[in-house]
């Protein structure tokens, strides 16, 4: 995919191609931003642009050799470095090979294999692309690492970092590297790809583009089964009262045993119900609904009031912000929960 073709990035996509129309390339890029959101199809259109061998306004020509090794991911000057787990869930490597359990970040002796073939001169042009896929994964020991790598990059290396939160990296890191900010993609996008990827009613596309936060990646790969899962949060949610919890630890240990993404995910759902439930509270139409499959129990959560709705919203949102600052996700929906079922909201 050429950068032109990349849609819902146009600010990131015209940073890259005024950089390649200037043939002022620098030599090392932070692509930060959620994910799913086209940080890797981007940087892999940035890499086409780079290795091609007749690039045109700011463009790959598609056309040529180098280009057509691209884009079947067989460019031997196109270096894709990522965790161990990521590897695996994409079939690049088995467990049975790795003999141990995956890593979910990527290693400092990653990075050493990595500056061994940086050593070595590009193998059919002038220069290399590294991306450095999960590079918020590092630890400090592997950042620091990169760090020297980054410093004295050899002559025609490119280093494209991925990184979903930016701030995880060390600021001697981030300092070198021109950012590239990109964003939630549009709903109405998300919705239209959604629909014709996986034939579902456009109700259902726009539930699972509203739930998954503008990440075309997170909607395609929700499932029938992680709807209902939400749906029986959602009614468990509302059944919650100060006088047992021992439902509430229950629901939080559920929430919480899908891990820090898992978590995240299921925060992001109870934001948007009760975002939904403060709209209808205030007279809002039905169409605005995101959660119309579970309007009832919108109705119902509505009735407490609209501060009440957003009092819970506003309490998800910072519960999944706390799980972004590596707060361990049993402890952040404990909190919320009992915040939950504790706090009085006075209209």
């Amino acid at each position: 995919m050429r950068l032109s073709e990349i849609q819902g990035q146009k600010r990131a996509v015209d940073l890259l191609r005024s950089a390649l129309r200037q043939g002022r390339v620098h030599h090392a890029w932070l692509f930060a931003g959620p994910e799913g959101v086209g940080k890797e199809t981007t940087a892999r259109a940035f890499a086409q642009s780079l290795l091609c061998e007749s690039p045109r306004d700011g463009e790959a020509c598609g056309a040529c050799l180098a280009c057509g090794k691209v884009e079947r991911g067989a460019h031997p000057d196109l270096l894709a470095i990522l965790p161990e787990a990521r590897a695996v869930e994409r079939g690049l490597l088995s467990r049975e090979e790795l003999g141990r359990t995956p890593s979910r970040e990527l290693r400092i002796e990653q990075i050493r294999e990595l500056e061994g073939m940086l050593a070595l001169s590009p193998v059919e042009g002038e220069r290399r692309v590294v991306l450095l896929i999960g590079a918020d994964s590092m630890n400090v020991p592997a950042q620091n690492a990169f760090l020297k790598t980054l410093e004295e990059p050899p002559v025609g290396t490119h280093l494209l970092l991925l990184a979903e939160t930016a701030d995880a990296l060390l600021p001697t890191i981030r300092s070198r590297c021109i950012r590239v900010p990109f964003v939630p993609l549009p709903l109405d996008f998300v919705a239209a790809r959604v629909a014709a990827e996986r034939g579902v009613p456009e109700d259902e596309a726009r539930l699972l583009a509203a739930l998954a936060g503008g990440s075309l990646g997170r909607a395609l790969s929700l499932t029938a089964e992680a709807l209902e899962d939400r749906a029986r949060i959602l009614e468990e949610l509302e059944r919650l009262d100060a006088s047992d919890f021992r439902p509430l630890l229950a629901l939080a240990e559920r929430i919480a045993a899908g891990g820090r993404e898992g978590a995240e995910i299921l925060l992001d759902a109870i934001a948007l119900f009760y975002r939904d439930a403060a709209l209808v509270a205030e007279g809002g139409s039905e169409a605005m609904v995101a959660n119309r499959d579970l309007l009832p129990l919108v109705q119902r959560a509505a009735r407490r009031g609209c501060p009440a709705a957003l009092f819970r919203f506003r309490e998800a949102a910072r519960a999944r912000e706390a799980i972004e600052r590596n707060v361990v996700p049993r402890l952040a929906v404990e909190r919320f929960l009992v915040r939950c079922v504790l706090e009085e909201v006075t209209p």
